[in-house]
């Protein structure tokens, strides 16, 4: 028994001692971020072009392809008027495809990384901690809402990693300067340098922006309370943020777009077609679906409060207010599909890692919450990786066969190609429309018109 209490102890020392050092702190930080990166490169270079992203090689609204970055403007222009406000995400779907997937590829798996460490520092601050950066890629790999249609998708990516590593970096000024008000935070050329960002980060997505908003106001709010003086930047945030806010949500063509958006088949064949009804069935549907998350905030919510550290829980409340806002605004659009929630999943993981962060990890705590529980989600993370790795290149060899299938009949009138099943939700075909029985079908002509051939149907 005494043997048993020496061993734990030491295990528990060890731990300890390597979470506190520098030197093995900042190696292990940086190998997690190189794992990372090679991992999702692997699974980007096995992620196919899919549905959207075959249309997005066309100038919008025309069956004319993007030939150069003029093309690109033009296309944005007539998006802008015509359909809606999220130019943003549009001209990053337009310009990879433009540019080519293999160029997407190394991008996105970069921009992954960026998320993560935005994610990392909006939730840590200034300081290293390989294991609260482990902690982060691993919640954000299994809490992340429809992980391939908003990560390795294309079009999804575009819309939802990149606008929501946009949001994270325009936010991030703000949890820096509340832990630390540095020269350069306050400098007027600081605000007057990111007010291009600030701007960006208002036109990406209609209920992450507003509650970016809402935590830049949050934290002005906290600033003045605390004495801290409100920096330039705050200012800049708020106004230019809210101007590109402003921009998308009365883009020209939102009213063409809302008149046709109607709601998933899935959802009507259940409730009906009523639109309160409707959306009431979504928001609890995407609830339940987020709940493990919500769970696990109310866990780490309750640590925390233990700590007796009221300034910890207000920063915690400012992203799990963030959160509660982005989720209850999605009552008001006639669809909420689960991706929606990229944004307030990303908000609710920022107040899970910090809330752990500021445990005071003694020995019973490392081993109730680092030794055996880290093990068993290690063991389950890296199972997860090898099963969504082989489904990424299974459904990849799938689309080579089905490409070369087109490649070889492109002479016939209607070309038959088989139906691709993906098994994970990490996979970026996931819950996407495939080629239909209907040669009309929007994404058969997509794809048709994308090859260059008459008609492509599914195999019956």
């Amino acid at each position: 028994m005494d043997n048993d209490r020496v061993i734990k102890r030491y295990e528990s020392q060890l731990i300890q001692n390597l979470m506190e050092s520098r030197k093995t702190n900042r190696l292990l930080f940086l190998v997690i971020l190189a794992v990372t990166f090679i991992y999702m490169v692997l699974l980007n270079f096995k992620t196919p072009l899919i549905a959207d992203d075959f249309v997005y090689t066309f100038i919008f609204g025309t069956s004319m392809p993007v030939m150069n970055f003029g093309d690109i403007i033009n296309s944005q222009i007539a998006y802008y008027t015509t359909w809606g406000g999220r130019v943003v995400a549009e001209t990053l779907t337009q310009l990879f495809m433009f540019l080519g997937k293999d160029v997407f590829n190394i991008a996105n798996s970069l921009c992954y990384l960026v998320f993560c460490l935005a994610v990392y520092f909006l939730a840590v601050g200034r300081r290293i901690r390989f294991e609260l950066l482990l902690l982060t890629t691993v919640l954000i790999w299994f809490f992340i809402p429809m992980f391939g249609q908003t990560v390795m998708w294309l079009t999804g990516s575009c819309n939802y990693l990149w606008c929501g590593t946009i949001i994270l970096l325009a936010i991030l000024p703000f949890r820096l300067y509340e832990e630390k008000q540095t020269k350069l935070l306050n400098s007027i050329w600081f605000a007057l340098a990111m007010s291009p960002i600030f701007f960006i980060s208002g036109i990406t997505n209609e209920n992450t922006a507003g509650a970016m908003i809402l935590i830049m106001v949050m934290f002005s709010v906290v600033y003045f309370k605390r004495n801290l003086g409100i920096p330039a930047f705050a200012f800049t945030a708020i106004f230019f943020s809210v101007s590109g806010f402003l921009c998308m949500i009365f883009a020209p063509g939102n009213s063409l777009r809302v008149e046709n958006e109607s709601a998933v088949a899935e959802v009507t064949m259940m409730v009906g077609s009523n639109p309160i009804i409707t959306r009431l069935s979504y928001f609890a549907y995407n609830l339940y679906a987020l709940m493990p998350l919500v769970i696990l905030a109310a866990i780490a919510f309750v640590l925390l409060k233990n700590e007796k550290d009221r300034k910890a829980l207000v920063k915690f409340g400012i992203f799990a207010v963030a959160a509660t806002a982005a989720m209850v605004v999605m009552l008001a659009p006639p669809k909420f599909p689960p991706r929606a929630m990229f944004g307030l999943a990303a908000f609710l993981i920022i107040a899970v890692v910090y809330a752990f962060g500021q445990l005071n990890l003694t020995e019973e705590r490392i081993r109730k919450f680092v030794i055996i529980p880290g093990s068993v989600v290690m063991l389950f993370y890296i199972m997860s990786w090898g099963y969504v790795g082989i489904d990424a290149i299974t459904v990849n060899k799938q689309y080579i066969a089905r490409v070369q299938i087109i490649q070889e009949q492109k002479n016939e009138a209607q070309i038959q190609v088989s139906e691709i099943v993906p098994l994970s939700s990490h996979n970026g075909m996931y819950g996407l429309k495939d080629v239909q029985l209907d040669p009309n079908h929007w994404v058969n002509r997509a794809l048709a018109d994308y090859f260059g051939v008459p008609n492509i149907i599914l195999k019956p």
